[in-house]
């Protein structure tokens, strides 16, 4: 674990997302030392006019409007510092990769606890 979730507006022209998925799970993998099979990252799309930020709907996604929505959940024993960083690289990784503003890209976090989390066929502890 981590899960990273994002969520966006089609884009106007050719993104690959399936190489962007792929650079920030190795991304977040280089970063933290976390082996890649524990990091999962998808990407949906959201349905053209079904997202509306600042009262205003759109059909493809912005470079300064329609924040990219993305979702990270990792362990709560993950230190602040540790937090903000994946925050950051998340941020920056997917301004890279994308036709987006990183100052346009939303970003939650929520902590996963043990004995909350079931992976690998078990629920998942950690001693903190």
């Amino acid at each position: 674990m981590p899960l990273i979730r994002i969520k966006s507006l089609p884009f106007e022209g050719d993104v690959d997302i399936t190489l962007v998925v792929c650079n920030l799970s190795q991304a977040v993998a280089d970063a933290t030392g976390i082996e890649s099979h524990h990091i999962m990252v998808s990407w949906e799309y959201l349905l053209k006019g079904h997202y509306s930020h600042a009262g205003k709907v759109a059909e493809v996604q912005g470079i300064n409007t329609h924040p990219l929505l993305v979702d990270l959940i990792a362990p709560n024993f993950n230190t602040e510092q540790q937090i903000m960083a994946m925050l950051e690289l998340i941020a920056n990784t997917i301004a890279e990769h994308v036709p987006v503003a990183k100052n346009n890209i939303f970003i939650n976090y929520t902590p996963a606890y043990s004995d909350g989390v079931y992976d690998e066929g078990h629920i998942v502890e950690w001693d903190m």
